[in-house]
């Protein structure tokens, strides 16, 4: 460079440049910078100058800004001055995008079409276009044919803003870091001015003299938010160069602006993140609170579902029939799916055709009303009239699956002419009630429009019905029990004889609920000496075992007396002994009567007879009232210890005598003692005394049992003539 009163120096601080008969890869002489030896070696193309890659850049390259031509020689940069420029530029293969500094994730996009980019070059990997401009402003400012705002990567040096590099840099932007002038201003932290790098034996043969041509090197260092500096913002010259320190100051408050611009990058990108950070936080509590209120009403219809399979479970584990497990499935299964009509069909005993025998339907709003949770009592709305089944149950029942028809059209379709449909209903399901792989009946829920069927629903209906089926199964083999036992109870039951001097009537309920069957019984017979046994009995047990020990008990009873004289108590006494020698395990009451004409010959006859712990017969006398025949001893039950001691009570009997035996069924109670039932049985009998003995048999069970007891009742009456 010549000094101020140098002829290629027009005015003071103006550069002026002739063109070069030939020039390096920034534009200076080839030559230039005497005891330099050998010429530069050659590079590739160099990239557009300021002026040629902006029409509009802020000035140009020459004659744009007036600048103080006095050199920078004071002490503090001094130092400064002689430092290396370290510029190596061995070239590296680009990195991704996504490796670029952290201060350019806000960058303007890298348009190849924008203002700067150099004809016919591609797209630049690293290129910001607010970057080159700044780049292009230190052009303009300082008159340097290149500039380049550079980063510090981990390993690399970045130009995500550069003007007038040579190829392949200016499109690349990278460079290796291991000896770069950058990083020498960010590790003090200060401009770096170097006037010629040629000078310097530790940067003569360096690729940034070499290859990039660059001479003279002014640095000045960009700092992030928190003041560290992160890059530096450099001015390249082909030519040796004194910066000025007004040079240094300008590049230092363009440094200053280009911190800025990045320091806003990096808050707005902060920023950014935060309020991404924010809007997935919202978005994660959102989707949390939506996915608790998921769980929760998952969980709400879950133990709903639970709480009415428990339900349906015990009101079908207390059901005696199964028509009445039919009527607590239908009202509990009506107000837990809250469908708009349920029905159970199960098949007739007598003609094994499956009918509805239970179904109950909900009006629009209506709330369904049941019995107390865990009881079979069935709401007020359950319907028990047997109606035939549509075409889908009795489909259900033969193929023993889940049928499902969406609408009432659908069902109308597949249905065969004269089978009957479903009334005020669209939907339905029909479930089969299966036991044992056999199909005993079938559950229908309906609705009344016309919808699809969720897998949950169904597999809702289906537990139902397995547990219905349950239910259905357990009453149908008790039905089949009782019924046997009822066949061979009746089948024990003595014929009455016809007898001269007393008149005999007898009769034998069974329970309400038809579930119990005792061993309840009454004998009479005519002995061979002419006296008449009267016997009343009951083995403890509700069920077929019950009535087969009365079948033994009733026939042992019977063959001792014919063989044997004996009096009531010496009978009760043999007989237990010849139970306890024939292995029978039998606990049961008897009351063993004995009559026999008293010799006066006035139609008295004489009773004497003995208790195992029976209740006590009941004697009408006329004019005189009910009397209880409790006598002085009530011995023990046979079975408990037998050859234990029993004794006889006597009592006399005049014509027109009514004597009642029963057994515990028709005066037992829940809700009063034996005492309080024996007491009611004596007024009846009081009050019916004078009626043939049916009618007073009748008069007697209907004052006391009404239309069914809870358990069955033997009574025998007797009237002497």
């Amino acid at each position: 460079m010549r000094s101020a009163s140098g002829e290629d120096r027009r005015d003071a601080g103006t550069r002026c440049h002739e063109p070069p008969a030939r020039r390096g890869p920034l534009g200076h002489h080839r030559g230039v910078g005497a005891g330099r030896g050998a010429s530069p070696a050659v590079v590739p193309q160099r990239g557009p100058s300021a002026g040629e890659q902006d029409d509009h850049a802020l000035g140009s390259a020459e004659g744009a800004l007036v600048l103080p031509e006095t050199p920078l020689v004071d002490p503090p940069l001094g130092g400064q001055l002689g430092g290396p420029l370290g510029l190596p530029v061995a070239l590296v293969p680009p990195e991704p995008v996504a490796s670029a500094h952290p201060l350019l994730v806000a960058s303007a996009p890298a348009a190849s079409g924008a203002a700067g980019a150099a004809p016919g070059a591609g797209a630049s990997p690293g290129r910001d276009g607010a970057l080159d401009r700044h780049a292009r402003l230190v052009c303009s400012v300082l008159g340097v044919p290149a500039a380049v705002v550079s980063l510090v990567s981990r390993r690399l040096q970045l130009f995500p803003g550069a003007v007038g590099l040579p190829e392949p840099w200016q499109t690349t932007r990278l460079a290796d870091l291991s000896r770069s002038s950058c990083q020498q201003v960010v590790a003090s932290g200060r401009p770096l001015a170097v006037r010629d790098a040629r000078e310097d034996p530790d940067l003569r043969d360096d690729a940034v003299v070499t290859e990039l041509g660059a001479v003279g090197y002014l640095g000045a260092p960009l700092r992030g938010s928190d003041g560290e500096a992160i890059g530096a913002l450099a001015a390249l010259s082909p030519e040796p160069r004194d910066w000025t320190r007004r040079e240094v100051a300008l590049l230092a408050d363009l440094a200053a602006a280009c911190s800025a611009e990045l320091q806003l990058r990096r808050a707005l990108s902060d920023a950014a993140e935060v309020r991404a950070a924010a809007e997935s936080a919202r978005d994660e509590a959102t989707t949390a609170q939506m996915r608790a209120v998921g769980e929760r009403r998952d969980a709400e219809v879950a133990r709903a579902r639970s709480q009415l399979l428990l339900e349906v479970s015990r009101a079908v584990a207390e059901a005696r029939e199964a028509e009445d497990v039919a009527a607590a499935v239908t009202s509990r299964v009506l107000r837990g799916t809250q469908a708009h009509l349920v029905a159970v069909a199960v098949h007739e005993r007598a003609s094994g055709a499956l009918r509805y025998v239970a179904r109950e339907s909900r009006a629009p709003g209506q709330v369904v009303e049941v019995g107390e949770p865990g009881s079979a009592d069935a709401g007020p709305g359950v319907t028990r009239d047997p109606v035939d089944v549509p075409e889908g149950a009795a489909l259900c029942a033969r193929e023993r699956r889940p049928v499902f028809t969406p609408d009432a059209a659908t069902a109308a379709a597949t249905a065969s002419s004269g089978a009957p449909a479903l009334e005020g209903v669209e939907a339905a399901l029909h479930a089969p009630l299966l036991a044992d792989g056999e199909c005993v009946g079938v559950l229908t829920v309906a609705w009344r429009s016309a919808r699809t069927l969720l897998p949950a629903e169904r597999e809702l209906v289906t537990a139902l019905a397995d547990a219905a089926a349950q239910g259905v199964q357990r009453c149908l083999v008790l039905r089949t029990e009782r019924d046997a036992a009822r066949t061979l109870q009746r089948a024990m039951l003595t014929e009455l004889p016809d007898l001269a001097d007393v008149e005999l009537a007898a009769v034998y309920a069974p329970a309400a609920a038809g579930h119990q069957v005792g061993g309840d019984w009454y004998d009479a017979l005519r002995h061979p000496d002419g006296s008449t046994l009267l016997v009343i009995g009951d083995v403890t047990g509700h069920d077929i075992s019950a009535a087969a020990t009365m079948g033994q008990v009733r026939s042992a009873l019977r063959t001792l007396a014919v063989a044997t004289t004996d009096t009531p108590a010496q009978l009760l006494t043999r007989l237990d002994e010849t139970l306890a020698v024939l292995g029978s395990d039998v606990l049961a009451t008897v009351l063993a009567i004995r009559l026999d004409d008293d010799g006066g010959g006035r139609g008295a006859r004489r009773m004497r007879w003995s208790s195992a712990g029976h209740l006590p017969a009941l004697l009408a006398l006329p004019g005189e009232g009910v009397a209880v025949l409790d006598g002085h001893e009530v011995d023990l039950l046979l079975g408990l210890a037998p050859g234990s001691a029993r004794s006889d009570n006597e009592v006399v009997l005049p014509a027109g005598a009514t004597l009642l035996l029963y057994t515990d069924g028709l005066v037992e109670r829940r809700d009063s003692d034996l005492t309080e039932g024996i007491e009611r049985l004596a007024v009846a009998l009081g009050a019916a005394a004078e009626l043939p003995l049916p009618e007073l048999l009748d008069a007697v069970l209907g004052e006391l049992v009404g239309a069914g007891g809870a358990d069955d009742v033997a009574a025998l009456a007797v009237r002497t003539r």
